[in-house]
């Protein structure tokens, strides 16, 4: 193995960064990593193949017919430290390198930064770092925005230290150290649910809240060490990725989190749609990004000198949704009510919403495909 593997800093460092134009501050970078890094590398080479492991908490499924050496594992839920990770890189070498693009934006006139949207560029990730109304988000609420895109890390990355190296070279060049201490936001969609779901079960602190937007595969979800980091995972009706190995038990995943670990998550179904969010789909990330902020980071809280303390959220300061259900498909009416108030046989699994605004807006979504405005 290379020095690269194991001391990406010294290295990464030295990439340059480009200053692309004038008005907000848009940096970015490109730089060759080795696979090494990527989600599929860590699970080909370090995941347990034992698939008696899985504890049964979903159905048996198996995508078609496999053969047994096909079977599908479940259980994403690894737990692999970075030690781990070095030791596997220098016995399996680091394989080869690809170009993997960083790119940070910052409004305007920010004078501190007081969270960071991180996004997967893999599939809308690429759009949503771009997208007028997410900017417009930022500069009220002071963010800066981060995107990443390569095959080594696009889809999720070992070790997790990875991201705060960039947030400290990005910040260094950027006048803004807080940077690499400031409270993560996290986007990803299809497989960037490795990266999404999977980063804050090994670093909940850091993380004030999550989505997944039609993963790819569902069960890199199944994170209980995020359990306590509000997380949106959004369906499409129609995404065939979804009936895969059923729908009944990819819609199964936030609510078994729910009930075993109670998760402050929930998840929306997107009627009429498949694999891609639409332009209605963003007005409800957009709010549970903004809902999430509001009830998690401390109005005064300044990352300058060291990560900010996020809040503590408890279930019962939230309110809850029934759950959509796909028996009867479409839009739904799903009744929404304080946490406190919810006395269905399902309050247990279903599904958490941080407060009384978001409620509505999930609510919405559910109702008329759309926050907002009707359909």
């Amino acid at each position: 193995m290379t020095k690269h593997a194991l001391s990406l800093l010294p290295v990464l460092l030295c990439a340059p960064l480009t200053l692309l134009q004038a008005a907000d501050l848009e940096l970015s970078e490109t730089v060759p990593l080795p696979e090494s890094h990527s989600l599929g590398w860590v699970s080909a080479n370090l995941q347990s193949k034992d698939t008696k492991s899985w504890d049964g908490v979903l159905d048996e499924a198996r995508w078609g017919a496999p053969s047994p050496q096909q079977v599908v594992g479940r259980n994403w839920d690894w737990k692999i430290s970075d030690q781990q990770w070095a030791a596997a890189v220098k016995e399996k070498g680091e394989g080869k390198q690809e170009d993997v693009k960083f790119d940070l934006w910052l409004p305007d006139g920010l004078e501190v930064v007081r969270g960071v949207v991180v996004m997967s560029g893999h599939g809308s990730g690429e759009s949503l770092f771009r997208r007028a109304d997410m900017r417009a988000l930022a500069r009220e609420l002071h963010l800066a925005l981060f995107k990443f895109v390569g095959n080594p890390v696009q889809r999720g990355f070992w070790p997790r230290s990875l991201l705060f190296e960039r947030l400290q070279a990005f910040g260094n060049k950027a006048g803004h150290p807080e940077l690499e201490h400031a409270p993560l936001f996290l986007y990803g969609h299809s497989n960037g649910t490795g990266f999404s779901a999977v980063f804050p079960s090994y670093v909940p602190e850091r993380v004030w809240g999550w989505v997944s937007m039609r993963p790819g595969i569902t069960f890199q979800v199944y994170q209980p060490g995020a359990a306590q980091v509000p997380g949106l995972v959004i369906f499409g009706e129609d995404d065939p990725f979804l009936t895969r190995p059923s729908k009944e038990e990819n819609l199964a995943v936030v609510p078994v989190l729910r009930k075993k670990h109670a998760a402050l998550w929930n998840f929306a179904v997107e009627p009429k749609t498949g694999h891609g969010p639409g332009e209605k789909t963003w007005p409800l990330v957009l709010s549970f990004l903004r809902h999430t902020f509001s009830a998690r980071v401390p109005a005064n809280s300044d990352a300058r000198h060291s990560p900010v303390q996020l809040q503590q959220l408890s279930p019962e300061s939230g309110h809850l949704g029934e759950n959509w259900d796909p028996a009867k498909g479409g839009y739904q009416t799903l009744s929404t009510l304080p946490f406190a108030s919810f006395d269905g046989g399902e309050k247990a699994g279903a599904s958490w919403l941080v407060n009384a605004a978001y409620a509505a807006d999930w609510q919405a979504f559910q109702r008329d495909g759309a926050v907002g405005q009707s359909r």
